[in-house]
């Protein structure tokens, strides 16, 4: 406000002129043209220095007069609440930051971001470092238990009959009875082409016929002694006639015959009848209990948690395989590397969400639109307070070259203005008063 200006110079020419014209109308007292001169300077000078008042009033006391100067100093605190007001309404109204912020396009800027491959390493090594945080941060030994008394509980709550008939219904229907069958008779099968059992046979031939020999008379002893001497009992080709036939019937029931199928439903049957004895029940019932109490639950399940929190943490995000953008890459076996797959994947499906699914994207542009609107709008506050204590702030010279820095250009015009204003209207008047007088 201090510096010289065109205005500066356009007063001090209008006073320059009156004095010019005061010479001129000294020396020619008589001259219509001194006198014109002088009225119109003197208009000019008038007008200039009463737009300069008028001005400077506006910050100071031109010339220390005191009434209805100082104007904006005067009236800082309502000019900082009006500036905060047009602030906060006009500037950042409601209308205004829905506009702004609806022309804005939200979503190719947010998938651009997600489809960078430093932004996705960053998100889901963030992800995948809380999960592994939380995971160890787990009482292993506290849940181990926790679990292992619930899973006794839910086991322990099942009637000992519904496990008994869904075990047989299972066996039935899944024809787990045929498969049992069949590897019985493999296995019974395998025993009997042993030579072992050939001399099991053999031998359970030759008690028996010791046996006999005890209880009969002295005549079959007499014809069994002379039997054996000429080799008519032969116990060993007998064994193993008996071992031959044996496997035959074996085969015959490894075979889809009606031998096999007749001996399947009578197993059956039989089973059947076994399931709805009370002692099956009552056996099941004690090896509920017994299962349910014995069986190592909790250690079992903290070392699985353990061995689970062993391949969580053993990982990290760049081991895991590359996203296969055209199908999904073989789930490991490792918990570690699932999880990190499993993340990649799902990151690698939002983005195709993002960027295919017309619906999600309408969703997602509200969404964004919405939040980012609200988030100005309760900003709008925080932006007057920061106005009204940033003004509040200001000295009065500070405030008023703040003011005065924004319209310089229009106030040096108001003021040139006057002068020039002052001596048309002063060419003016003096036209009229001659032409009156």
């Amino acid at each position: 406000m201090n510096k010289w200006n065109n205005a500066d110079t356009t007063l001090l020419c209008a006073a320059l002129c009156f004095l010019v014209a005061v010479g001129f109308k000294i020396i020619y007292p008589e001259s219509i043209l001194a006198e014109g001169f002088l009225f119109v300077t003197e208009a000019a000078m008038v007008g200039g220095i009463a737009d300069w008042f008028a001005v400077t009033a506006l910050f100071k006391k031109p010339l220390g007069f005191p009434f209805h100067t100082a104007i904006l100093p005067h009236r800082r605190a309502e000019f900082v609440s009006a500036s905060t007001q047009m602030v906060q309404k006009e500037f950042f109204s409601r209308r205004t930051i829905f506009k702004k912020v609806g022309n804005l396009q939200l979503l190719p800027l947010l998938t651009n971001y997600l489809e960078k491959d430093e932004t996705r390493k960053f998100l889901l090594k963030t992800v995948f470092d809380v999960i592994k945080e939380k995971f160890s941060a787990i009482d292993k030994e506290s849940l181990a238990k926790t679990l292992a008394n619930k899973l006794r509980k839910e086991f322990c709550n099942i009637p000992a009959s519904k496990l008994v008939d869904e075990l047989f219904a299972w066996v039935r229907n899944s024809e787990k009875d045929t498969e049992i069958f069949l590897g019985l008779i493999k296995s019974f099968r395998t025993q009997a082409a042993k030579y072992e059992t050939r001399q099991k046979l053999q031998k359970i031939l030759e008690e028996y016929a010791e046996e006999l020999m005890k209880s009969a008379g002295a005549f079959s002893i007499l014809m069994a002694g002379l039997a054996k001497a000429l080799n008519f009992v032969n116990f060993e080709e007998a064994a193993e006639i008996m071992q031959t036939q044996l496997l035959k019937l074996l085969d015959e029931l490894l075979t889809d015959s009606p031998l096999q199928r007749q001996t399947l439903n009578e197993c059956r049957v039989k089973i059947a009848e076994l399931a709805e004895s009370p002692e099956i029940r009552d056996l099941a019932g004690y090896l509920q209990v017994d299962l349910a109490s014995e069986m190592p639950l909790e250690t079992a399940l903290e070392n699985a948690m353990k061995n689970l929190e062993h391949q969580l943490t053993s990982v990290t995000l760049e081991e895991a395989p590359p996203v296969d953008e055209k199908a999904l890459v073989p789930l490991q076996r490792n918990l570690g590397l699932l999880t990190v797959q499993i993340l990649n994947d799902e990151y690698l499906r939002l983005i195709n969400i993002l960027k295919g699914d017309n619906a999600v994207k309408d969703a997602v542009n509200d969404f964004m639109h919405g939040l980012t609107a609200r988030t100005a709008l309760y900003a709008q506050p925080l932006v007057g307070t920061i106005a009204q204590t940033a003004l509040a702030k200001l000295t009065e010279e500070q405030l008023n070259n703040l003011v005065y820095d924004k319209a310089e250009q229009d106030f040096v015009w108001i003021r040139m203005n006057g002068s020039i204003v002052g001596s048309v209207i002063g060419i003016v008047l003096f036209i009229l008063l001659q032409i009156v007088s």
